[in-house]
């Protein structure tokens, strides 16, 4: 009686060990543990990810799992010595190969844009220019420029613009027996900054501006209007011809020309000085006429067509022809675009209001070409 007495307390003693959460369901099948990063997984008391947690699994390590699972969540399974429950999805059929620690991917700094400096601009205007055969054969960036080299620049700009070998200049402000005849700088052999202005927006017409005229809305300070009616009075120049481009008083063709952005760099076509002025007596340099003819060559396109924007809200203009391209400003319902290029399907390049270029995707806009 003894022995059986011993016997019941040695059990009582056993079963007192055990958590009090053990299944009396016999495991149904075995599983191992896969953490996604490597670690161990947490064995709780109840199905719930706020219960206790009595040990920790380590990866690969096997469990066996009951049937009694929760709602596809979470799984009943033993341990060891452990009875609890696990996540599903730190679970797998099969043994898992060694955890590989990833190597982390080498944090990608940024490139810093480096603004040039205004002599690398300028070399770096000057080298393109002459990439493009805007640059007569043989002349120099140094000095002032001649009637004949600035022609010789303006005649290559509208040839490479109108893709035309053999187009000349028809909308000429002086003729060189004009130039030769007025006292615009021919005792000095030079051009004068207004009279390069005024030769510039007839260049515009030669490329087949309609209208040079721009609103103006965002030129610059120009202290100096007296001088530059100064430089039209030596120029000489008048007529009684309606319409004649060439009565147009030099300050409104000194503004256009100003008023014309280069869409590369967003420099005006013919620069001003740190006070904002425009001295129109000053000789014009050489690098002042091939940077000159260089963003006139940039600041005007051949329109394909025009945008309406009919999105109901602003509309988002990006720096590239994509969705992930930095956002650059935005347009209102209703208004009107011309159309530079069409780079990729669905994006419309545009010519803003201040003479720079940006891009649209084509869902927010409706497309009517020329």
């Amino acid at each position: 009686m003894k022995k059986i007495f011993c016997l019941l307390s040695v059990l009582i003693l056993l079963a007192s060990l055990l958590p009090a959460t053990a299944s009396i369901n016999s495991p149904s099948s075995t599983m191992y543990v896969k953490t996604g990063n490597g670690k161990t997984l947490n064995l709780r008391e109840q199905p719930d990810a706020n219960a206790k947690v009595i040990a920790k699994i380590p990866y690969a390590a096997e469990v066996q799992v009951y049937a009694d699972f929760l709602g596809m969540v979470w799984y009943h399974v033993q341990y060891g010595m452990y009875n609890g429950y696990v996540k599903t999805e730190f679970l797998s059929d099969k043994k898992p190969k060694p955890f590989v620690t990833p190597t982390p991917k080498p944090t990608v700094k940024p490139t810093p844009v480096k603004t040039p400096s205004p002599e690398e601009q300028t070399a770096n205007e000057i080298a393109a220019a002459k990439a493009l055969g805007l640059v007569p054969r043989g002349m120099t960036s140094e000095g002032n420029v001649t009637w004949q080299e600035l022609d010789q620049l303006l005649t290559n700009v509208i040839r490479l613009k109108n893709n035309n070998s053999s187009a000349a200049r028809s909308h000429v402000y002086l003729s060189l027996t004009e130039y030769q005849a007025a006292n615009a700088g021919f005792d000095f052999d030079i051009v004068l900054r207004g009279v390069a202005a005024a030769e510039l927006y007839g260049a515009l017409i030669d490329m087949g501006e309609s209208d040079p005229a721009f609103n103006h809305s965002n030129d610059p300070f120009v202290a100096d209007s007296a001088a530059i009616a100064l430089c039209q009075e030596h120029a000489g120049i008048s007529s009684n011809v309606v319409g004649d481009w060439r009565a147009l008083p030099m300050l409104d063709m000194v503004l256009t020309i100003i008023d014309n952005v280069d869409t590369a760099s967003g420099k005006p076509v013919m620069s001003i000085d740190a006070d904002h002025d425009f001295h129109p007596n000053n000789p014009f340099t050489r690098t002042e006429a091939i940077q000159a003819v260089y963003r006139l060559y940039n600041s005007f396109h051949h329109f394909l067509g025009q945008v309406t924007v009919t999105h109901a809200r602003q509309a988002n203009l990006r720096a590239q022809p994509s969705m992930k391209a930095d956002i650059v400003g935005k347009v209102n319902p209703g208004e009107v675009y011309n159309v530079v290029s069409i780079p990729k399907t669905s994006w419309y390049e545009i010519q803003l209001q201040n003479g720079k270029t940006a891009y649209i995707v084509g869902g927010m806009v409706s497309f009517q070409m020329h």
